[in-house]
Formats: C-alpha cells, sequence, structure tokens
C-alpha cells in the first residue's frame, strides 16, 4: 500500500483535532447549560419581584385610569439641558420623544414632545425641561402690543396640586426669548366689568428657534406649578387672524395624565438580588415604564487568552448599543404573553449586534387581575467570559497534549531530514564538475514523496546524459546539414573553371553564392539559437497589457506580410501578465513566420487571445496542410523540421520552433501543436 509523505504528516497531525474537540465538546455542553440556567435565573428572579409588588394597587394606579393617553416623565442622565431652542442637548434623548399629529386629513403638520425634569435637587429646586419639535412650513408670529393671540402658539393646559385646570400661552413674537403668560380677570375701574387681562409668568422660562422644517420650543416650569396632569395644544395659523388647525396631545378637557418611575416601587425590589449585569423594568398595564433599576453594561475582566478565544469563540463586548436605555413603555411578545398571565422569556440582538439580550417577563396580580409586569433583563456576555474560563481550565491539558505531538513531529522531521540530505549527497556525487554524468544514480524504492523525488532525479540525471549524447553527435549532424550547399558552392566554383561561356559562368557564380547564403542562413540560425539561451539567463519581465501588446503585434505581421490576410480575436478582459516583451515578440514571431509559410494565403491566419482560471492562451491558426502525425510532439526539438511542404527553397534547421519553446519556458508555460479537427489546417497553443 502507497502511503506518501503528506499522508504520513496528516495522521499524525491529526491528533492536534484532540484540542478543538475537548475544548469544544466542553463550549457545547456549557452553553447549553448556561443558557438555559440564565432563563431559568431571570425568570425567578421576575417572579420574586413580582411578588413583593403583588396586592399593591397604590404602585399601578395607571393600570386603573381609562385613559391611555398619558405623558411620560423622562429622567435625564445629566443635568446639562440648557434652555436655547437648540436640540444638541436632547439628541440622546430625542428616540424616546412622542410624536402627535393633526386630526384633519389635509394637515401634514405634527410635533414631537420630550418631557423630563432634573432629579438631583430638592422639590422646590426641581424643573419640568420641555422640548417641542414642531414640523410646520409657515410659522406666523403674534402681533406685538397685540390684545389677541393671532399666530401660532402653544397652550400648556395642566392641573395644579389643588387640582384647578390652569393654562399656559407660548405666544412667539420673534425668535428667541419668550415670555409664557396665562390670564387673569381684573375689574375695569371705568366701566366696571371683569376683564380678562394677560399676567406674564417671570418664573417660566421659555425660548423658540426656526429650523429647516419648522422650529423648536424649549420650556423650563418649576416642578411645584404642575400637579398630576399636564396637556400641550398647538395652534397653527396659516394666515394671521384666519382659521387655526390644532393638534392636541390629549383628547376632550382633562389633560394627560404625568406618570414617571416610583422612588416607592424602586425600594420594593430586594435587596439581596444580584443586579451586576442586568436590568429590572417595572411596567403598569399599558406597558408604561414605572420603574426602573440597573444597567445591562458591565466591566470584565481582562484575561491573557482572549485573543485567542477572540477566534474560536463568539466576541463578548463590554459596550454595545442598548436600544432600551431610558424607554418610557415597553412592548413586546414576553410583555403581551404576560399581560396575559403567562410567564415568557425572549431572545434578542442589540442593534449592533454586539450583545444578545435576555428579557423575562413575569405578572403582577392584585385581586386576581393582572395590573402589571416585572421584566428582567441581562445579556448573554456572562456565558461567553465563563466559556472562555473553561477553555483556560482546559488549557494545563492541552499544553501537554501539544508538547507531546510536537515531540513526535521532531523525530519524524529527524528522520526525514537524514533522507534528504542523502538524496542531496547522491545527486550532487553523480555529476563531476563539468556536468557530465559520471556515475549511475540508485534511486530510492521508497513509496512516498522523497522516493519519487529521488527516481525523478534518476530519470533527470538519465535524461541529462542522453542529452550530453546527443551535442556529442551533433557535429556529425551539422555536417550533414553543411555538407549540401559546401558541395553547391565547390561544384560551381568547378565550373566557373572549365566553362568559357560568360552565360554560364553567371550560371555558375549564382548557384556559389546559393550555397554561400545557405551557410550564412545556416550560420545565423545556429547563433541565433544561442543568443536566445543566453538572453533567457539575463532578461527581465515587466507587467504588460496582453491586449494592448498582441494587437500592436498583430499590426506589425500586417506591414511585414503584406498579401497574408490577419484576423485577431482579443480577450473580454483586459489584464496584465508579467513578461519580457522582447522575447516574448520573438516568440510570437516564430510562430507567426511558420503559419505563413504553411497558410493559403487565401485564408487569414486566426490570433487568439484567452485568460481564464489565471492562464493565459494564445492561439495561433492557419489553414494548409495538416502535420504528420508523429510529428506533433517532436516538431519543437532541436533540428527538427517537416519535409516537402514549405513554400521557400531554402534551408531549414528546425531551430525557429525550438526557440519558441525555450521562450514559453522561460515563462513558465509551454507550447503544443496540433491538427484542426477537419483537418484542413495547425493550431499552435502558448499556455502560461
Amino acid at each position: 500500500m502507497k502511503i506518501s509523505l503528506r499522508s504520513k504528516l496528516m495522521l499524525i497531525s491529526i491528533s492536534v483535532l484532540i484540542i478543538p474537540y475537548i475544548g469544544f465538546e466542553n463550549i457545547k455542553q456549557t452553553e447549553t447549560y448556561l443558557r438555559s440556567t440564565l432563563e431559568t435565573s431571570l425568570t425567578n428572579i421576575s417572579t420574586v419581584i413580582a411578588s413583593r409588588l403583588n396586592d399593591e394597587p397604590s404602585f399601578f394606579r395607571t393600570s386603573f385610569s381609562k385613559e391611555k393617553d398619558a405623558l411620560y416623565v423622562h429622567k435625564l442622565n445629566n443635568n446639562s439641558i440648557q434652555i436655547d431652542g437648540y436640540i444638541s442637548d436632547w439628541r440622546s434623548y430625542l428616540k424616546w420623544s412622542r410624536s402627535f399629529e393633526s386630526i384633519s386629513l389635509t394637515n401634514k403638520d405634527n410635533f414631537r414632545l420630550f418631557l423630563s425634569e432634573d432629579d438631583n435637587f430638592s422639590k422646590e429646586k426641581k424643573f419640568y425641561n420641555i422640548l417641542l419639535q414642531i414640523e410646520d412650513d409657515h410659522l406666523i408670529y403674534r402681533t406685538p402690543e397685540s390684545n389677541k393671540i393671532n399666530g401660532d402658539h402653544v397652550t400648556l393646559v395642566y392641573r395644579d396640586k389643588y387640582e384647578v385646570l390652569k393654562k399656559i400661552y407660548i405666544s412667539p413674537i420673534t425668535q428667541g426669548v419668550i415670555l409664557p403668560f396665562s390670564y387673569e380677570k381684573k375689574l375695569n375701574q371705568d366701566t366696571q366689568i371683569m376683564e380678562k387681562k394677560e399676567k406674564p409668568l417671570t418664573n417660566l422660562k421659555s425660548i423658540i428657534q426656526k429650523t429647516d422644517k419648522g422650529f423648536n420650543i424649549e420650556v423650563k416650569i418649576p416642578h411645584y406649578m404642575i400637579g398630576n396632569n399636564l396637556g400641550f395644544i398647538f395652534n397653527d395659523y396659516d394666515i394671521r387672524g384666519g382659521g387655526k388647525k390644532i393638534i392636541r396631545t390629549f383628547a376632550g378637557r382633562e389633560p394627560n395624565r404625568i406618570v414617571r418611575t416610583s422612588k416607592d416601587i424602586e425600594d420594593k425590589i430586594p435587596d439581596h438580588i444580584d443586579k451586576r449585569g442586568k436590568r429590572i423594568w417595572v411596567l403598569d398595564k399599558h406597558g408604561l415604564v414605572l420603574a426602573s433599576i440597573g444597567s445591562l453594561k458591565q466591566e470584565f475582566k481582562e484575561n491573557v487568552f482572549n485573543i485567542l478565544y477572540t477566534y474560536l469563540l463568539p466576541p463578548a463586548y463590554d459596550q454595545f448599543e442598548d436600544d432600551l436605555a431610558g424607554a418610557s413603555q415597553l412592548k413586546g411578545p414576553e410583555v403581551e404573553s404576560a399581560l396575559k398571565g403567562v410567564q415568557e422569556t425572549k431572545w434578542r440582538s442589540s442593534p449592533d449586534n454586539r450583545a444578545v439580550i435576555v428579557s423575562a417577563a413575569t405578572p403582577i396580580y392584585f385581586d386576581r387581575e393582572i395590573v402589571g409586569v416585572v421584566v428582567v433583563e441581562e445579556t448573554t456576555n456572562n456565558i461567553q467570559f465563563m466559556q472562555r474560563q473553561v477553555l483556560s481550565n482546559i488549557f494545563d491539558k492541552t499544553l501537554f497534549i501539544l508538547v507531546f505531538i510536537v515531540f513526535l513531529l521532531l523525530i519524524f522531521a529527524s528522520r526525514l531530514s537524514s533522507r534528504l540530505i542523502k538524496l542531496n549527497r547522491d545527486a550532487t556525487g553523480a555529476i563531476d564538475e563539468y556536468g557530465k554524468v559520471q556515475r549511475k544514480f540508485s534511486a530510492s524504492n521508497s513509496s512516498d514523496e522523497i522516493g519519487e523525488l529521488s527516481r525523478s532525479f534518476s530519470n533527470m540525471l538519465e535524461r541529462l546524459d542522453q542529452y550530453h549524447n546527443y551535442l556529442e553527435g551533433m557535429v556529425s549532424r551539422l555536417s550533414h546539414e553543411l555538407a549540401t550547399p559546401m558541395a553547391i558552392v565547390k561544384s560551381s566554383l568547378d565550373r566557373m573553371q572549365k566553362e568559357s561561356n560568360e552565360d554560364d559562368k553567371r550560371d555558375a557564380l549564382k548557384a556559389a553564392e546559393t550555397g554561400l547564403n545557405r551557410l550564412q542562413n545556416l550560420l545565423t540560425r545556429l547563433s541565433e539559437a544561442a543568443r536566445i539561451e543566453q538572453a533567457l539567463q539575463e532578461s527581465d519581465k515587466q507587467n504588460i497589457v496582453m491586449n494592448t501588446f498582441l494587437k500592436k503585434c498583430v499590426d506589425g505581421y500586417k506591414y511585414a506580410y503584406p498579401h497574408q490576410v490577419f484576423k485577431l480575436n482579443p480577450s473580454r478582459i483586459h489584464f496584465e501578465m508579467k513578461i519580457n516583451p522582447d522575447l516574448f515578440y520573438q516568440m510570437l514571431d516564430k510562430l507567426i513566420s511558420n503559419a505563413v509559410d504553411f497558410s493559403d494565403s487565401t485564408k487569414p491566419i486566426v490570433v487568439n487571445l484567452d485568460y481564464n482560471s489565471n492562464k493565459l492562451i494564445i492561439e495561433v491558426i492557419n489553414y494548409g496542410p495538416p502535420l504528420p502525425k508523429n510529428m506533433t510532439s517532436e516538431l519543437f526539438n532541436s533540428m527538427v523540421s517537416v519535409p516537402g511542404s514549405r513554400t521557400d527553397a531554402g534551408p531549414h534547421l528546425g531551430l525557429g520552433l525550438f526557440v519558441a519553446r525555450l521562450i514559453a519556458e522561460f515563462h513558465g508555460g509551454f507550447i503544443t501543436a496540433n491538427n484542426l479537427e477537419n483537418g484542413n489546417g495547425v493550431c499552435f497553443r502558448i499556455q502560461i
């Protein structure tokens, strides 16, 4: 049975597969277990928290309310909001703003609202921060000194802490600071009639700034002014004093109810629950967030093997995009299931696909009715880091296996090296300093690649010995080729001495010149072949665009052979090859010259260029007599020619195609010659 050297190496190296096999088997079992454990853990935590909030109706007043259009008050991550009419301070919160549109089918105006409050101040110093992003194609300011509002304005409708319904008007006169006001009734001393008068509110701050689509309004209102209800109305005038369009945040007379996170609910969550890397939501029946504790992001200790594990395991990131951070309302299949009384878990990816988030939802009951939901979330990053810990635990075993395998490979490599050294010594000792084979090379009987190489060396040295014999016999071949022209010259000179007729002498002189020309041609072609072999050793290659190069060559042949038609079929792909242009042109010249000599002058010589699978293919097709069947394999050898078919009468050593073969081999390719299928011509193919 033949076993190659590669197979031997593969058989030894296959033991290395034990390492990833052990690691990944452990990881598969660990990951499946940890995923199941994570779901169970989150479900248990949500159950514990829900049990603490059951039968606490005071926490879920919004669940009993029929009004669903509550306004949520967001907590700000920082208190750097500046009331200037620009949204740069709000940019990280804008995704949680609510949109309100006009009821009219023809009106496309709308506005977005974001309501927040400062959380780091005492109740007396707290403020509501409000951003209104209004889309309006035509902003109409109120006329200064006007007794009534006749331009675009926003009305804040609210109930104060005494449940009294009140209104605040924000009616801009120009861009910049707006002075909000309310109306109060005062007695007119002249008419003794109660009249409605504007009362400026100096404790409020409001600014308007125009935008490309409309305008922004920022408002800052003291916390103590607003009770539990607050609503907004945008009054849009398209013509001053004309009809107005109204966009409201509430229906009817009663403004929206204010909903915010509850500190009392947060205090109900048990302290013994591990909140690292977890986020806990408490929702009312409508999905509004009543409490939010914790964060999904956490820092992990770096491990020196983390870089290696990154290529073997899914990456675990400390930082990722948390799309629900700061959300005012949660919707999802797990929340909907919990509102129907069924515990549910959900797996989802973060928007940037850098984390997988698992959430578990459990219903909250009061008097056997569902009043809210607890949602607990956590990422699978902990699982990824646990997997890395598993790999770290088996690292010592893996290291031992690696050392053992390396030891086996060293032994095998030593054996391999000794065989290669012996092969090198036998190969170099078989040739003397003059390049002549001096003794027979003993080929190896081994069935692997080194044995194959040894037998290849043996065959190569045998062919080299044959080539030396060929060179030694070349003298007789050249003497045969030179005998004819020398005989022509000698006989012509003898005729010139004997002939007295001037015409006969001229004929003899022409015959002598013909013989000399043939001798000169023989010497020229022999020296050309020698120069080619020397040029191949000294030539450099450069990148050439083959379509352009071949076109120039064919254009030159059209001028060189005006009576012959040439047809070029270039490649559809313009590509470059690294060649020596001078040698390449010489190779093509030999093929074209041969094609012209044997071609039917009424038919074109076809040159095809193709590039396929990183291979350059050039075909030279001439229509004429086919090659003899026994000549296709020997046609490119030195001093081989096809007799009796050439159109010229000059001597031919068969060196042209031999030179073409040398140039093709210099470029890493080969040349073949085959008759066309219908037998009406020959195709020479260069493949590099």
